[in-house]
């Protein structure tokens, strides 16, 4: 082979466009926060429910509430059990295990959190807080949580990082459920017969039976906190063929 040709072939194999080979910057960056095992979940019918808490700077609450994940988004958040203490900032995060000895306390100065809950139906009207907290529903499923099958499970929080002028992924839903909040950027919510806007302040519930796909064509990221419960061993996501 002469020098022009492997000069040409050279050539075409640098010129493959990027998209034929993915990048690592092309794909959504999860990161877990916070996990939990529960032991079953079919004792009784589960709703997921999403409240912001506010504590004022050195405020303190006794948790008395279901399952549930919290996420600190302003100030800082102390969680104090019988065996430890743990400081939570903005971006961090911890499960909350029903039945447990819990106190949650705010930092030198006011506390915002937000609360992912795994609730029962007697539990619905239950708050989970008494004062001085200032509690704000954000969001309640209607009807429980469907699909869910004897055996442990396990109950997660996630912050999902979508990269600008992301393409869509292949369309998929849940083998559990997951209660979504958009914490900042902006996106498409894809199902097979539209496409809906969903901007900071979102809340999305997606079931078992939520086919869809998520796409950031913005400019700047699109950042997702994502509660997920799913059988143990099981992929949260599953693909259609």
């Amino acid at each position: 082979m002469d020098i022009l040709a492997r000069i040409i072939i050279l050539a075409l194999a640098v010129s493959v466009p990027a998209y034929a080979q993915p990048t690592p910057a092309q794909k959504p960056v999860r990161i877990l926060i916070a996990n939990g095992k529960l032991d079953d979940v079919v004792n009784a019918s589960l709703y997921m429910k999403l409240l912001q808490v506010q504590l004022g700077a050195g405020q303190s609450v006794v948790y008395s509430g279901a399952n549930a994940m919290i996420y600190p988004t302003s100030g800082t958040l102390i969680v104090e059990s019988e065996s430890e203490s743990k400081n939570l900032q903005d971006g961090e995060g911890a499960f909350l295990q029903a039945g447990k000895n819990l106190t949650l306390k705010g930092g030198g100065r006011p506390t915002v959190f937000f609360e992912f809950l795994l609730i029962t139906a007697a539990e619905l009207n239950k708050p989970p807080h008494s004062k001085p907290a200032v509690v704000t529903e954000l969001y309640q499923t209607t009807e429980p949580v469907k699909g869910l099958k004897p055996g442990p499970h396990e109950f997660t929080l996630t912050r999902v990082i979508a990269p600008p002028k992301l393409p869509a992924p292949p369309m998929h839903h849940r083998s559990g459920a997951a209660l979504y909040y958009v914490l900042s950027g902006s996106g498409l919510l894809r199902t097979h017969d539209k496409a809906e806007p969903r901007a900071r302040g979102a809340i999305q519930y997606e079931p078992s039976d939520f086919v869809h796909s998520w796409q950031n064509a913005g400019d700047t990221p699109l950042i997702l906190l994502q509660a997920n419960i799913s059988a143990e061993g099981t992929p949260e996501i599953i693909f259609l063929q």
